[in-house]
């Protein structure tokens, strides 16, 4: 274990200042492990003895002095990061404060724990209450200036990817689902188009993609999935294609006036609504009504408006909520097995969101507690993906088998709801999500192959990245940092305050006046006494002298001594409470060590 060395010239301690215990929480610089020391199965912080907390409590020079202290005491070398709490009791403050340790010197007998192993003993570990503050700060920190760039560069990779990949078929342009083949595909295709707008990147390959579109657009004015059925190929128009489409034509600015596959498409879409305000995939006998192809149509009907059938799909999707506040695949009142899933939920609650429903409405606040809770940062996909398989064609036995990537679904759904870059849920999710793309652009999902990039991987992270850069402003470093910065902001606003309400505590006004009255009693009292002195002396008869040397020594006597007699209890009461102070303030230092 590394001694805690007292600095050498160390100026006098004045007994105005107290003195205070600093630990640290220290993060290597990949914030993967925790700088403790092990002893006998107790995991301790290295801390320092901290002089001078008095003054004024910024960041740069807590920083500054908590640097030079781990130097000099422990000939540590660290970046500080900020403080995380701060304890005082009596004359003595207790800070933690997490930094960075750049190298661990020579014959130190600090340990670099991993941080899982740190969680899992977070009961012997000091401090452990903070170890989850200290490594999302630590993040923030490392990621806040670049991360604009990486998102933005990441969404022209994938346009430039896409670009690379397109299909062509019969003079249409396009995608297929899994990239690989000249075959488009009808969801795959406004898949792309979306990737390309949500990237700001439209031109040529969206304007022919959406050429393509119109071309497959089904006469009864929906569109089919063309080459992703399971059992046969069906030419029946699916409400989650259309969706698709028709989002696919929003984003382009194309709107019903003017543009007549979108008409069409709406007309569709609305004639499929059923009875119990929600949709199914297909028109199939008996199906029942489905959670994403609900919030799809829910979703799609109000970007363009359509508010009659958008408030039956909104309660739909409300009485679609599960207990734990999430969504399945089905309405709960329909199948009792159904369990919520992260896919569903986010789908549920971008649909709600783009109806007009508030962020505090508690059908919101529910969904997104449930996601919260569903979050797992040690997957490489922290939200589970999930599938889901129904029937679409009866006459053919066509099922489509959905997949959902669910991570850029639910970051999306989080930054709609009024989440950001400052929450931790959200920094990391969107961190593990740019982790995710593939060498040369793409993404992929642990529901396909590994060497497999499914385009609405692609669509669906380039989505959520989207949605994310536009919840903040191009800087996200003061985002990113916010919460925190608020956080220490406020532990050092309580801190400064609870030393200066102590003292002001011990200064009380009605103290001060009765010291002072006491002062000039006590002065009052002594100038008596002296002048009676001096009259038995007979140095006041002097001043009655002829003598003229006689009248100055008699009178310089008496001014001496009054001005001493009126001083002398003020000297000494300062002298006793100065005594008093350092002496309480020793006892305090000898506590702390």
């Amino acid at each position: 274990m590394i001694d805690l060395r007292k600095p050498q010239g160390r100026p006098q301690q004045r007994p105005d200042v107290d003195t205070a215990r600093v630990d640290l929480l220290l993060l290597d610089a990949s914030g993967e492990h925790l700088a403790v020391h092990d002893e006998q199965g107790r995991l301790t912080c290295p801390s320092l003895i901290l002089d001078r907390p008095g003054g004024p409590h910024h960041r740069g020079e807590l920083g500054a002095l908590v640097r030079e202290l781990a130097r000099r005491q422990l000939d540590l070398d660290i970046t500080y990061i900020g403080l995380l709490a701060a304890d005082e009791s009596g004359t003595a403050v207790r800070l933690v404060v997490t930094a960075v340790l750049r190298t661990v010197p020579d014959g130190s007998r600090l340990r670099l724990l991993p941080v899982g192993e740190a969680r899992a003993r977070r009961r012997d570990l000091q401090h452990g209450e903070h170890l989850e503050t200290a490594r999302h700060w630590h993040e923030a920190v490392r990621c806040a200036p670049d991360l604009g760039r990486r998102i933005e560069r990441s969404m022209r990779t994938a346009v430039a990817f896409l670009a690379r990949h397109r299909a062509e078929e019969a003079g249409h342009w396009g995608w297929e689902q899994y990239l690989g083949t000249d075959t488009l595909g009808t969801l795959s295709t406004a898949n792309g188009v979306l990737t390309c707008l949500h990237a700001r990147a439209g031109g040529e390959l969206a304007e022919r993609a959406l050429q393509t579109l119109r071309a497959l657009q089904n006469d009864d004015g929906g569109w089919q999935i063309r080459r992703a059925l399971i059992g046969s190929d069906s030419d029946t128009s699916i409400t989650e294609s259309t969706c698709a489409c028709l989002w696919a034509f929003h984003e382009a600015g194309h709107r019903p006036e003017s543009e007549e596959a979108v008409r069409r498409g709406l007309a569709w879409l609305r004639e499929r609504q059923r009875p119990d305000g929600g949709w199914a995939s297909a028109d199939v006998p008996g199906q029942q009504s489905l959670v994403f192809a609900t919030a799809s149509a829910v979703r799609i009907l109000a970007l363009y408006g359509e508010r009659d059938a958008v408030a039956r799909g909104v309660q739909w999707l409300r009485d679609a909520q599960c207990p734990d506040g999430g969504w399945g695949a089905t309405a709960p009142a329909a199948d009792e097995t159904v369990s919520s899933s992260p896919a569903y939920a986010a789908a549920a609650l971008l649909a709600l969101r783009q109806a007009g429903v508030p962020v505090t409405d508690h059908v919101i606040t529910t969904g997104c507690e449930y996601l919260l809770g569903a979050f797992s940062p040690d997957r490489p996909e922290p939200w589970e993906s999930t599938s889901f398989t129904s029937l679409v064609d009866s006459r053919r036995f066509a099922r489509m088998d959905f997949r959902h990537f669910a991570t850029p679904w639910v970051l999306a759904a989080l930054c709609e709801c009024g989440y950001d870059l400052s929450h931790p849920v959200v920094l990391t999710g969107t961190l593990q999500l740019l982790r995710l793309e593939r060498p040369g652009g793409g993404w992929r999902s642990t529901l396909t192959a590994p060497d497999i990039t499914p385009i609405w991987a692609v669509h669906g992270a380039v989505y959520a990245l989207r949605t994310v850069l536009d919840s903040g402003a191009r800087n996200l470093a003061p985002l990113v940092l916010s919460a925190h910065r608020d956080a220490e902001l406020r532990t050092l606003s309580w801190l400064s305050g609870g030393m200066i309400g102590r003292r002001a505590a011990a200064e009380r006004p009605g103290h001060v006046w009765r010291r002072r009255l006491t002062t000039v009693w006590l002065a009052l009292l002594t100038v008596t006494v002296a002048l009676l002195v001096l009259g038995q002396l007979g140095v006041l008869r002097g001043l009655q002298s002829e003598s003229g040397r006689d009248k100055v020594l008699a009178g310089a006597t008496t001014l001496v001594v009054t001005v001493v007699g009126a001083l002398a209890p003020s000297i000494i009461a300062e002298e006793y409470r100065i005594r008093r102070s350092r002496a309480r303030a020793g006892r305090d230092r000898e506590g702390l060590e």
